[in-house]
């Protein structure tokens, strides 16, 4: 019986690996079914334009000859290949260019086949044959894909393919035990690939900071990663300059320069919110309009940017808290579905990358299948949109809204882009269904066929804003809060003397500065002096009164400013006003990371105070608000972090009975009065002095009482642990005793009563 289940087992394994040759060869085949279609001709022709141009004049002259050329040079490389085949071989008997339209087509078709061997090789380190044949078929046979390279005749396939190698390169260098050679040829291959990619089309590059990210996610390897990355981006710009130099002979600093000028020049080509594609600027059914135009003072372009920006820092965040391969997958389908739903200028097509990711994200949840089926849908409709927008422009068909060929099925479609976007990343970066597995790494992972992957389960909180109490993290949350505390500093700094005389309530705390200064009367006296006193110390700091008044003539700060000769002016009423509206943003930054625990939340509010309104001006005058603001914040502070150690502690059981509290209290009013009326008659005090007085004494001779004089007269020899959920404990010589918050109990014995939820 063994003998032929091994014989099965060996003939189903035999059968299996001919599976992906098969699906690659059918995928081929029903690609050049299409390749004679003539594809997106505008597209097409250029193509067949900028090959013959490499041939016969080389890549010396070729962008100055040329006359339109929005690419990089990664792709010329194989245009000028396709040109000189074409040449050689068809363009005697090729008068209508068919030959060669089929050429141009061919590169993308084949790197069709390479990203489905890829998508197979990265979902089957996760999980069984069955999944990763599955998800090659997904992308081998899917409409979008095949309209893509095969119909229209582009190759984001190529470009797309780069970027998902490079991601397969890094998840290789993870396979070995120890770090290794092997893991140092992985990483500066996957940044070589990753350059590539950048040098056919731009597309990629939101994987940038992820890949950048890699380096620090495993502590145990993070030299090695550090190093191999550092090689890498050396080879990288060494390549980008060799590829570079044959199009713009000149030193390696002019010809970067020249290729980062092609970057800008090919964003700029089409400056409008969507170039037909259906994405979050497409909501509203117009497309082709300028995004240029102002939302709340800022251009739509740069509100594109500041998404994507805050997509790839909750993203990146994300992967450095999971640090696990199926993050970095996870995350790189993320940041590319947000380049595409976000930012401005997108094109149909650059849905292409997120798609792909999400197909290789599979494995992980049922939400990237059907993730991957919306995207489908949408990049499908999407191109065939595209090509009926050629046709209505090239035609000039009448009757058409141009900027919405399809009404509200635009709208619908742009809806399921951005919705799919939103739920595949909120799902990222929040919880995750209870039982979702998350796969082991390959090393740990069982090779035997119809084994099931190794597992864990787990579920995912670091996003739930209840989760806190976690330690400030050195250097990054340091950095951090130092980061937004210069940042609001020089915000607040700008140009915060002017006006130059004073405003509003400056006319009552300037003016006690200037008073405290020359030992005058304080003209308002209705508020308390510190904030008064703060002024005075900021005029101090420039150098006090003029005329050597009080403190004048330190001139601290004038040697920094240059131009003045004391702090009776905007300069000094004002300054400490800046310092502590900065302190208050890193005191509020501490403060939201210890309760939501998440470096992001506290960034995300600590930036929420920076540019409030209200908080800008207060930091820019001589007014108690900010110092307000700053000490009445510190004491929240300061509480809650009592509060949050007193419940985690030890100490010694008191079980003082009632009457011994109420003792207490009255001793300490008693003692408190007499103080109080004590200093009313040898000091002179007034009655609200004397009650202040009274008030005082009365509650720290309770405290003394509590906590010094009961653990003496109650104290049984017990000592009380107590945890953050409500249970305590109760701990002597013979045993320990445990209350859970409920009210169940386990005895020193053992015996166990149960609360109403404690088991």
């Amino acid at each position: 019986m063994n003998a032929n289940g091994t014989v099965r087992a060996t003939a189903r394994q035999g059968s299996a690996a001919w599976a992906l040759p098969a699906l690659l060869l059918l995928g081929l085949i029903v690609r050049l079914f299409f390749i004679n279609n003539e594809g997106f001709k505008t597209d097409i022709s250029t193509y067949d334009a900028w090959a013959i141009a490499l041939a016969q004049h080389g890549f010396g002259s070729f962008y100055s000859t040329i006359g339109f050329a929005d690419y990089p040079p990664g792709y010329f490389y194989i245009l000028a290949v396709i040109g000189h085949v074409w040449q050689a071989f068809f363009a005697g008997h090729d008068a209508g260019y068919a030959a060669l339209r089929d050429l141009v087509k061919l590169p993308a078709i084949l790197a069709d086949l390479g990203v489905g061997a890829l998508l197979y090789a990265i979902v089957r380190r996760f999980a069984g044959r069955g999944y990763a044949l599955g998800a090659a078929a997904l992308y081998l046979f899917n409409p979008a894909t095949i309209y893509v390279s095969a119909l229209w005749g582009q190759v984001d396939s190529v470009a797309g393919g780069l970027a998902l190698l490079a991601i397969y390169c890094l998840l290789r260098s993870d396979d070995g035990v120890a770090p290794s050679r092997g893991e140092t040829y992985w990483i500066a291959g996957a940044w070589l690939a990753f350059a590539y990619s950048l040098l056919i089309k731009p597309q990629a590059a939101v994987l940038l900071p992820l890949i950048i990210a890699f380096a620090f996610v495993d502590p145990k390897r993070r030299r090695e990663r550090l190093t191999a990355t550092g090689i890498g981006i050396v080879a990288s710009l060494i390549f980008a300059l060799l590829v570079s130099e044959p199009f713009h002979l000149s030193n390696p600093a002019a010809a970067m320069a020249w290729l980062f000028h092609l970057y800008q020049y090919g964003s700029s080509v089409y400056p409008y919110n969507s170039v037909n594609a259906f994405n979050l600027w497409a909501l509203r059914g117009t497309m082709w309009v300028p995004d240029s135009q102002g939302i709340v003072f800022l251009p739509q372009y740069v509100w594109g940017i500041l998404l994507v920006v805050a997509a790839l820092a909750l993203v990146v965040w994300r992967y450095l808290q999971d640090r696990t391969p199926q993050a970095l997958l996870e995350a790189c389908a993320i940041a590319t579905l947000a380049f595409f739903a976000l930012a401005t200028r997108m094109h149909e097509r650059y849905l292409f990358n997120g798609l792909v990711f999400t197909i290789a994200c599979i494995p992980f949840a049922k939400r990237y299948l059907w993730g991957a089926v919306a995207l489908s849908a949408v990049l499908f409709a999407n191109l065939v949109y595209g090509l009926e927008y050629l046709h209505v422009v090239t035609n000039n068909v009448s009757g058409l809204n141009a900027q919405n060929l399809w009404g509200p099925w635009t709208t619908f479609f742009s809806l399921v882009a951005v919705g799919t976007f939103f739920v595949l990343g909120y799902q990222f970066l929040g919880t995750v269904e209870a039982g979702t597995a998350r796969a082991a790494p390959a090393r740990d992972r069982p090779t035997d066929e119809g084994t099931a992957v190794a597992v864990q389960t787990s579920t995912r909180h670091w996003f739930d804003p209840r989760e806190g109490l976690v330690a400030m993290r050195a250097p990054l949350d340091y950095a951090i809060m130092g980061a937004l505390g210069v940042g609001n500093f020089i915000l607040s700094f700008v140009g915060y003397w002017w006006p130059s005389d004073k405003v509003f309530d400056e006319i009552y705390f300037a003016r006690a500065g200037e008073e405290y200064l020359q030992n005058l009367r304080i003209y308002e006296n209705t508020h308390p002096p510190l904030s008064k006193l703060l002024i005075t110390f900021s005029m101090m700091l420039f150098g006090g009164m003029p005329k050597g008044h009080g403190l004048g003539g330190w001139t601290f700060l004038n040697a920094i400013v240059g131009h003045l000769n004391n702090g009776d002016n905007a300069y000094g009423w004002r300054f400490l006003d800046v310092v502590f509206g900065a302190l208050v943003v890193m005191l509020l930054y501490v403060f939201a990371k210890r309760v939501t625990g998440s470096t992001v939340f506290a960034t995300i509010a600590a930036l929420m105070l920076t540019f409030d309104g209200m908080h800008f001006v207060q930091s820019r005058i001589a007014t108690p608000e900010g110092f307000v603001v700053f000490f009445a914040t510190l004491a929240v502070f300061a509480f809650y972090r009592f509060w949050i150690s007193s419940q985690v502690g030890e100490r010694a059981y008191v079980a003082a009975p009632p009457w011994g509290f109420a003792a207490g209290v009255a001793g300490a009013i008693v003692l408190g009065l007499v103080l109080g009326q004590a200093c009313r008659l040898a000091l002179g005090f007034d009655m609200a002095s004397t009650v202040i007085v009274t008030l005082y004494v009365a509650c720290l001779c309770y405290l003394l009482l509590r906590y010094l004089a009961f653990p003496r007269i109650f104290g049984d020899g017990r000592r009380e642990l107590t945890f953050a959920e409500g249970s305590y404990a109760l701990r002597r010589d013979g045993g320990t005793e445990l209350t859970a918050a409920d009210g169940g109990t386990i005895d020193a014995r053992g015996k166990i009563a149960r609360g109403a939820v404690s088991q």
